[in-house]
């Protein structure tokens, strides 16, 4: 009977096995075990546990939950807890004690074993801070990071792992403070292991388990989103930089038409770069698939680059640069990395090649039409003996210039500036950001803040978003404020949409907010709320679909970056499905919780 009614509540929800499997945070291949009958989880087992949450918010999510709870005898206004209970006696109405709770595939009786949840990495930071008796502050300080980072960590919202560096540090520190507090068999515990077989290696890796979704580019994705959180203009201050005269003057003297190995090569992109600033060319067109240790090996060499580069830009240079995404992730987010400060501008374009690379050999392409070019072709495996020519004849840069527009017809936008619009017109989108969406306050709300500029912004996200939700999913990951920062006159709107325009929330009117987002939730199943205990970060606003990944930095309002290289999307689209994981929630539990915050 078990598997008779699993199979019948499976097939109301029609969602497919990797639906519920994901719901349900456990392995598609244990739902078709369960559904083909082979195997017969005990009542109170994990798998069971799961396995109603997977069903109950499938209903959920579909707004179903009546027709559920008409099914199968409930009343649907008890609670989510509740609800899962009649879930769970419907379920096992028949189920006999002493039947295989495991598998009916050998038909031994097992004794009962009741399983552990996993526990997150925020969960076992939590315990392991504890046991050494460290506040957030203290750990902070030892590390030397922001204490709201620990919270993040702590929360769940953020993970070390994309900075190996600041991970070991924390391991470290952990595993040294537990020892002094005498906590060694404390931790065994908590671990599992024997106290005799406690190292600090065993306490690295179980702290940091690779288990939790580390692959699929998530960490990576963390890193490159971390990097655009935490730039700021003094990063990339002019004044730390050396002066422009002196590396054009420098490099005037340079005529060679051959440059050899790294040197040479760095040579005559100063000269290149030289000409730029000196001319004020209005576009400059980049690629090289090499490894980038030719800008990033010599500090020297660096500094001079981003001089020029920086100048290139002021000049109102348009960049076009064709990324090499055939390197793994981490190394494209290096690269990025080292031309953020640029992106900034709103002047560069970056595109990746769609066409596969030939890993024998390196190429290298810079030009500026009608002006310079340097052009190399070599194996990749000796890049010391690679010649650099530096074309200037009028006939060999047309050449150029017609192979480059070869080359950038067969590649795509990989990462290009564009103004912070509302929704792509296809997928389902997921919205991560520090404040409540413009677009899902009333016209009551958007008006009480007096502004008809406001107003006019609120109109056309508001009708975007209602039209976004007749045809796709839209789930919001935002954190709620609390009373004491609303009384402090602390919370503001959202920047994503409005720029530089800003207004601040009174109770009354973040209350008013609440209320529509209960609404919405009430009238359109596409709408998904996720309140999470904190943002991520602090300083971005992030739109997520299956082709495209959307960046606004609170440093360049109204200016957005866009990615759309599939295997970033990929992998910006595994971190918010992480991300929602931690936050989720029942619709029944969510809109209480809500309620709570509404005055009156």
């Amino acid at each position: 009977m078990f598997t008779e009614r699993i199979n019948t509540l499976l097939e109301m929800t029609g969602a497919t096995l990797a639906d519920i499997a994901a719901k349900a945070s456990f392995d598609r291949t244990n739902i078709s075990r369960i559904k083909n009958g082979r195997r017969i989880p005990g009542p109170d087992s994990t798998t069971s546990l799961k396995l109603i949450e997977g069903i109950y918010l499938c209903f959920d999510n579909k707004n179903e939950l009546k027709r559920l709870c008409d099914f199968i005898g409930a009343d649907d206004k008890a609670s989510a807890a509740e609800i899962k209970d009649w879930i769970s006696a419907w379920l096992y109405a028949d189920y006999k004690k002493d039947y295989d709770r495991d598998s009916v595939e050998t038909g031994a009786k097992k004794s009962k074993r009741p399983g552990q949840r996993t526990q997150t990495f925020g969960e076992r930071l939590n315990t392991s801070m504890a046991l050494a008796e460290l506040s957030n502050a203290r750990l902070s300080r030892l590390t030397h990071t922001d204490p709201s980072l620990i919270s993040r960590y702590r929360n769940g919202v953020r993970t070390p792992v994309s900075n190996p560096a600041l991970a070991g540090q924390i391991s470290g520190i952990l595993y040294d403070y537990i020892l002094r507090r005498g906590k060694e068999n404390e931790l065994s515990g908590v671990m599992g292991i024997p106290v005799s077989e406690l190292e600090d290696e065993d306490f690295f890796l179980w702290l940091y388990d690779q288990g939790e979704s580390q692959g699929d580019g998530i960490s990576s994705a963390e890193s490159l989103l971390g990097i655009f959180d935490s730039f700021t203009p003094a990063s990339f201050a002019s004044s730390s930089l050396p002066a422009v005269e002196d590396i054009v003057l420098e490099a005037d003297n340079a005529a060679e038409a051959m440059y050899y190995g790294m040197e040479g090569l760095r040579a005559a992109v100063l000269r290149f770069l030289s000409e730029a600033v000196r001319e004020k060319t209005a576009h400059m067109y980049l690629y090289s698939d090499e490894d980038q240790s030719w800008l990033t090996k010599d500090p020297a060499f660096t500094v001079k680059w981003a001089a020029l580069m920086l100048s290139c830009v002021r000049n109102g240079t348009q960049i076009h640069i064709i990324h090499n995404v055939d390197r793994d992730l981490q190394k494209m987010n290096d690269a990025i990395k080292s031309w953020l400060p640029l992106y900034m501008s709103g002047q560069i374009e970056a595109f990746f090649c769609k066409n596969i690379r030939n890993s024998r050999f390196s190429h290298t392409f810079f030009l500026i039409p009608e002006r310079s070019c340097i052009r190399a072709f070599g194996v990749s495996s000796s890049p010391a003996d690679r010649v650099y020519h530096y074309y200037t004849e009028e006939r060999t840069l047309n050449i150029c210039k017609v192979e480059y527009t070869a080359l950038l017809s067969s590649s795509a936008p990989l990462i290009k500036p564009l103004p912070a619009a509302a929704y792509p017109e296809v997928s389902d989108v997921i919205i991560v950001q520090n404040s409540l969406s413009i677009a899902t306050m009333s016209r009551e709300l958007a008006k009480s803040f007096d502004s008809p500029e406001l107003l006019k912004i609120w109109e056309k996200a508001h009708g975007a978003l209602l039209g976004k939700l007749e045809r796709n999913l839209v789930c919001e990951c935002i954190p709620l404020a609390t009373k004491e920062s609303l009384h402090a006159g602390a919370v503001s709107t959202s920047q994503a949409l409005t720029g530089a325009l800003e207004f601040t929330y009174s109770p009354e009117q973040y209350s008013m907010h609440i209320r529509c987002i209960t609404d919405l939730l009430d009238k359109y199943i596409n709408y998904r709320f996720y309140p999470m205990p904190e943002p991520p970060f602090q300083n971005i606003d992030l739109l997520i679909s299956d082709d495209l990944t959307r960046i606004t930095p609170a440093i360049r309002p109204g200016l957005a970056f866009s990615f759309e290289e599939p295997s970033m999307c990929r992998a910006f689209k595994n971190y918010a499905g992480a991300l929602m994981d931690k936050c989720k929630t029942d619709r029944k539990s969510l809109k209480e919780s809500l309620q709570s915050l509404i005055i009156g």
